[in-house]
């Protein structure tokens, strides 16, 4: 669980630096391994919170390429804002969360948790297109010689037959 203690903090900004196992963050994919980190900071002001942070954790991912398993960091800026307010979040909790609006939370509550939010950016920040960094400046042709298509075009291209090539002449305006 990614939460961070509120209960009695006076306005200002205040720095995070937690590092959380990722077996502690539920329905978390499997690719994804060793410590979520957490550094940045947040801002209170009365009831409000903003959160300006940046997020990394290791994966373990399987290159498209070379089918080989490597490992990278997943990361993205993480930026939210929170109000601490019972009627909204009761509200909340019935409806679908609108676009920019602010998070309510309990007012009896000692933490915000980031759980949920952190959990959603991780998965969507792992990469559609999984290639090894020792691949990602090389074309297929430079990995795998023997599958090249280069032998096939050079051959099809002898194998054209010349008593059509008048045809390339024609002119169809």
């Amino acid at each position: 669980m990614i939460k961070v203690f509120i209960q009695g903090l006076d306005d200002g900004t205040h720095t995070i630096a937690l590092s959380v196992d990722v077996n502690s963050i539920p329905s978390l994919s499997s690719e994804f391994f060793g410590d979520v980190i957490l550094n940045g900071s947040f801002r209170k002001n009365g009831q409000h919170y903003v959160f300006d942070c940046k997020a990394e954790c290791p994966v373990r991912l399987v290159c498209d390429v070379s089918l080989e398993e490597y490992e990278d960091t997943v990361g993205f800026d993480f930026r939210s804002s929170f109000v601490r307010d019972t009627g909204l979040f009761f509200e909340q909790k019935e409806r679908e969360l609108r676009d920019n609006e602010e998070i309510a939370f309990h007012e009896d509550e000692k933490y915000i948790d980031l759980t949920a939010f952190i959990r959603e950016e991780l998965l969507l920040h792992l990469p559609m297109k999984r290639v090894a960094p020792k691949y990602r400046d090389k074309s297929f042709e430079d990995i795998f010689p023997e599958f090249s298509n280069k032998k096939k075009k050079v051959q099809s291209q002898k194998a054209i037959d010349d008593r059509w090539s008048q045809l390339k002449n024609l002119k169809l305006n």
